[in-house]
């Protein structure tokens, strides 16, 4: 079994030769990135890979995990779907390595978006922390 630093350095080649936009297009993937631990160099070796996702149709969740599995032969994978979910995870899933976009520069507008209502959402999380701590 490969490593997860070994399974990042698959992904990107993946990503230069084209299968990564085959396997995105066939699985109907949006965008599909590397985040967390295993896209920052000089972090200690990841147990496992943190892989955001944004379906254009329906979630295959399960399948995409499956052949990125079967890509990289490391079988410690999560996925994050970032469609509806919440400020903060779409905030730390969108900033790492992309490796798909359906339109060109689609990643980079999703990640402003997510990182900016991360930001203006903050006063909100604060005041639930605070009225739980009454």
């Amino acid at each position: 079994m490969a490593s997860a630093r070994d399974a990042v350095d698959t992904l990107k080649t993946a990503s230069a030769d084209g299968r990564i936009d085959e396997l995105c297009e066939r699985m109907g993937v949006r965008l599909l990135g590397i985040f967390g631990s295993a896209s920052r160099p000089g972090s200690p070796e990841p147990r496992d890979l943190d892989i955001a996702v944004s379906f254009a149709g329906p979630r295959r969740d399960i399948e995409l995990i499956d052949e990125l599995v079967r890509l990289t032969q490391f079988d410690a994978i999560d996925l994050a779907v970032v469609d509806h979910a919440d400020p903060v995870l779409r905030g730390v899933a969108l900033v790492g390595i992309p490796l798909f976009e359906s339109v060109r520069g689609e990643y980079a507008e999703s990640q402003m978006a997510a990182l900016a209502e991360k930001r203006d959402t903050a006063w909100l999380r604060r005041l639930d922390i605070e009225t739980m701590a009454r």
